[in-house]
């Protein structure tokens, strides 16, 4: 196996099979993204409404729950969801829930971090991976 060492170009993403190899349920790591009054309201993880989805620009119809709803519709622009104190695994992760999981550079990430993009990058390019974010290797 080659190794691969990403560069600020590199697109990331959330590998959602990285959650079912490594025996998590990643429905829990996005319902911990919620603020009290939002768990609230949804009751517990995984036990939340259905919606449909219409991607605006491919026209595909996605299934997702409740608690993604809220967090594209109420989350999307509240300034303090991502924030220059976030850890960057969890600000990625969630930039990535808002985004559809729309692969992205570190230096995309960085800006909406307000971040250096030479931080992001060496968090995320580490050995370990961290909330499913891992980087695109093109063949």
């Amino acid at each position: 196996m080659k190794f691969f060492r990403p560069t600020e170009t590199t697109k990331f993403h959330i590998d959602y099979s990285w959650f079912e190899e490594n025996g998590q349920d990643v429905r829990v790591l996005i319902y911990k993204c919620l603020t009290a009054e939002q768990q609230e309201r949804v009751g517990a993880p995984g036990q939340s409404e259905m919606f449909d989805y219409v991607d605006d620009q491919t026209g595909e119809v996605q299934r997702f729950d409740q608690v993604l709803q809220i967090i594209r519709s109420e989350n999307a622009s509240n300034p303090d969801f991502v924030t220059q104190r976030t850890p960057v695994f969890e600000a990625a992760f969630r930039i990535f829930l808002l985004n559809n999981n729309i692969p992205l550079t570190a230096i995309d990430l960085a800006n909406t971090m307000r971040r250096k993009s030479s931080e992001v990058l060496s968090q995320l390019s580490g050995r370990s991976v961290y909330n499913g974010i891992r980087p695109i290797f093109d063949d």
